[in-house]
């Protein structure tokens, strides 16, 4: 009986938490205009030369 308890309390916890989280995010909107927009500071890739192909066990 104790795990039966057990498994209830950890199920009946998981529900009460979707439950809750479900609850406080009613409503939120995305507010993309409330938000600044920050440049990337992050240089753009550059691209490099293709490796050149290497077969070792080749006569």
């Amino acid at each position: 009986m104790p795990i039966r308890w057990a498994l209830g309390a950890i199920v009946g916890g998981a529900v009460f938490l979707l439950i809750v989280l479900t609850l406080t995010h009613m409503g939120t909107t995305d507010r993309t205009g409330d938000t600044a927009v920050v440049p990337s500071t992050v240089a753009p890739v550059q691209s490099t030369a293709s490796p050149q192909q290497y077969f070792p066990f080749q006569c």
